[in-house]
């Protein structure tokens, strides 16, 4: 498969805008262009194919030809030979990690901790970020544990999980919270005493809270309206980002919403959370259900899949997390509104829905049913970044009489 490279990178330089690809890789990717048609022309290739990204890469790789080195763990040519790959296959391009998290954790302790992780990342259905962060923290417990020639679980003392913690320089709060479960675990193996397992339940962090970004209402109507829903895309993306800014449901469980979570007749989206797995019931609006209903009429293809949404293209599978959020992003830019500040994505859309549900004067109960938190606790974080509804919360100053300044000796302290 061969392509002209200037047209196969503005499909590329095209892509990267779409789905927000950082401003820092696109510059790099402009420079390493120019390298590499630069390297065409020297060699006389009319045509970019994959064997001329092989040839290219070997040609960096030679003394004097790049700033390379053996210890270099990521490299922009390289990343970039990727990108313009996966544009020649029109491939769904997957972002390359610098370190693989799924490799069994060093030492000798690590197997049983890695297994531990995987369990436990199943059982609370942890995101990927989150699995990330725990591996790292016990990444450097396995080697703390081998410095301090400690080759087993049951070896752990408490001195040395205090000391790790309180060396950790970053992370933590992914470490207390990852060892008090192992802990536990351990506790319930018989491997270390319920003394030695609440060793950790003291460590409190507290990081700075990061307030979700919101929208208003005007600016969520920009960007519903800048759906073009003349088009099947269209009209699953319009369905979709409804049921985040009508319903404020979870990327997770728009993506995977089935056929049997719709009850036409009574006019409801019954649902188990993918995140909490608890139930929740929610209305199904009109506007949400004419735009499901389009989308399955006219927009969907045809498929057997027990899901709602599909992905435009053969295999018909539910979109990815980082397919819908690159989606909604893309909706963001459309609807020419200003996120500088902001996050994007869908749960900044959820978000915007539990805030403007706050300033409209709405329950703090009713919020938490509709968002479908397990308490109001989790939905008072919202009330940081409603300011009418924090001043709803001031008391009055009471008038004091002008003689209580002036009294002396008579229900209060004196000072001179």
């Amino acid at each position: 498969m061969k392509q002209d490279l200037t047209k196969l990178h503005s499909k590329l330089e095209k892509y990267m805008k779409e789905h927000s690809i950082s401003s820092h890789l696109q510059k790099k990717i402009s420079f390493q262009f120019l390298k590499l048609k630069k390297f065409m022309q020297d060699s006389s290739f009319e045509f970019y194919s994959e064997n001329i990204g092989v040839e290219y890469l070997k040609f960096r790789e030679l003394p004097g030809n790049s700033r390379i080195t053996e210890n270099c763990v990521f490299r922009f040519d390289s990343r970039y030979i990727d990108l313009l790959n996966g544009m020649l296959q029109e491939k769904w391009i997957v972002k390359k990690s610098k370190k693989n998290y799924s490799e069994i954790l060093p030492t000798k302790i690590g197997p049983p901790l890695f297994d531990f992780l995987n369990k436990y990342a199943d059982e609370r259905r942890l995101s990927n970020r989150t699995r990330r962060n725990y591996y790292i923290a016990l990444e450097k417990f396995c080697h703390r544990m081998e410095d301090k020639n400690l080759y087993s679980l049951s070896a752990i003392s408490s001195e040395t999980l205090l000391e790790f913690i309180s060396s950790l320089e970053t992370g933590k709060d992914h470490a207390a919270i990852i060892l008090r479960a192992l802990l536990q675990d351990l506790y319930n193996q018989k491997l270390i005493t319920y003394h030695m397992s609440h060793i950790l339940d003291g460590v409190k962090v507290r990081g700075t809270v990061k307030l979700p970004s919101y929208y208003s209402l005007e600016e969520v109507r920009y960007i519903e309206s800048s759906v073009d829903r003349k088009y099947a895309t269209g009209k699953r993306d319009y369905a979709m980002i409804l049921l985040a800014t009508r319903l404020g449901l979870r990327s997770s469980d728009i993506r995977f919403l089935q056929f049997s979570n719709i009850d036409w007749d009574k006019n409801l989206i019954v649902l188990i959370q993918f995140k909490t797995k608890n139930k929740i019931e929610l209305p199904l609006l009109t506007d949400v259900g004419e735009a499901i209903v389009d989308y399955i009429k006219n927009g969907r293809a045809k498929s057997d899949s027990k899901y709602i949404f599909l992905r435009s293209k053969s295999p018909y599978l539910p979109m990815t997390e980082g397919g819908l959020h690159a989606l909604i992003n893309k909706y963001f830019q459309k609807a020419n509104i200003d996120y500088s500040k902001r996050k994007l994505g869908p749960h900044s859309l959820r978000h915007s829905l539990a805030t403007n549900l706050l300033n409209n004067g709405t329950a703090l109960p009713i919020i938490a049913d509709t968002l479908g938190h397990q308490s109001s606790e989790t939905t008072m974080l919202y009330l940081q970044i409603s300011t009418p509804t924090l001043l709803k919360c001031t008391l009055d100053v009471p008038i004091v009489n002008a003689d209580f300044y002036s009294q002396k000796g008579k229900g209060v302290s004196w000072i001179r």
